[in-house]
């Protein structure tokens, strides 16, 4: 049944959404049901995770059987008992690895047919992690409604539609650049030889393992690309949990204005690279074979060899 508080919630969570989607991707060209598709896959896993969060404690009733689901936080908690603070990161990095990982493999399912350059993949993770943060806002502001003084709610609004908005966007941002590179590996790594920058512990190991080094590359940006993001998904909801000062002011306080600002600039300084911006979903294509791709590669690294030869002579 509509009501005034349905609408005001909807809206609250709503507007901030359209916002940053419109400014990330004003200037980036993607299909309009390739976005719907990425922001509804965000949603599917936010819906996931509350719904296997919100039955930590409760048994669920199959018809034929009752079970208990897994609430990793307390088996963590009883296996690091030397130290409450160890343990609270630890169930926050179990946290960060749930989230971070389940939307961004909905969105890669939904969309990695469709990704031409690493820019691609970094505008899709973030309209994936507006996503999930649009259900949270929508769930969240709900449960809140009338628990808090109207003061209260606002200030607690605006922080999920800025700086908790900015942490989803900020952890998907980074997992997609890394994961971005991993995609396309292989034009990747020549890219990268022709601007002499080497990778000798990948060289090493395809040597002793017989490996491709393009599958090598791929494991090595994925799992940084994805330690990265639970890790600093981690360290936001730790602060947010622990009573610290620093200065005598609440760790809370100077965390906020670095994942706002800092998260902000990082996302902004990440789209001016270059590299991102290259079409590297056609290698392989009509438009662009390998072998032509190859041939280019070449050519330009035959290119560099004659200017440094005419510049010491």
């Amino acid at each position: 049944m509509f009501t005034v508080k349905a609408l005001i919630i909807f809206l609250l969570a709503t507007v901030p959404a359209l916002a940053w989607l419109w400014h990330f991707l004003r200037q980036h060209r993607l299909s309009k049901w390739l976005i719907l598709f990425a922001f509804a896959g965000g949603m599917l896993a936010a819906k996931i995770i509350l719904t296997y969060q919100g039955y930590w404690d409760s048994t669920v009733n199959l018809i034929f059987f009752k079970v208990s689901l897994v609430d990793f936080r307390t088996n963590i908690q009883s296996l690091i008992t030397d130290s409450a603070v160890l343990s609270t990161f630890v169930v926050f990095l179990g946290v960060g690895a749930m989230e971070e990982y389940l939307k961004f493999w909905v969105m890669r399912l939904i969309s990695k047919n469709f990704f031409r350059s690493i820019d691609d993949v970094i505008h899709l993770a973030i309209v994936s992690a507006l996503g999930f943060a649009f259900l949270e806002n929508l769930i969240y502001f709900s449960a809140n409604w009338g628990k808090l003084s109207a003061t209260g709610f606002f200030v607690f609004a605006l922080l999920r539609v800025t700086v908790v908005t900015v942490v989803h966007m900020l952890c998907s941002g980074i997992l997609g650049y890394y994961y971005g590179m991993a995609f396309f590996a292989s034009p990747m790594l020549k890219l990268q030889y022709v601007k002499n920058k080497r990778h000798p512990i990948i060289m090493f190991i395809k040597k002793i393992f017989h490996s491709h080094s393009s599958a090598l590359y791929y494991d090595e940006m994925y799992s940084i690309g994805l330690v990265l993001a639970i890790v600093v998904h981690a360290i936001y909801d730790f602060f947010f949990t622990i009573e610290f000062k620093i200065l005598g002011i609440p760790a809370t306080v100077p965390i906020l204005f670095l994942y706002l600002f800092g998260g902000y600039w990082f996302l902004m300084k990440l789209f001016k690279k270059k590299d991102l911006n290259l079409k590297l979903g056609l290698v392989g294509t009509k438009i662009m074979p390998k072998e032509d791709f190859e041939k280019l590669i070449d050519e330009i690294q035959e290119i560099k060899l004659k200017m440094a030869a005419d510049a010491n002579n």
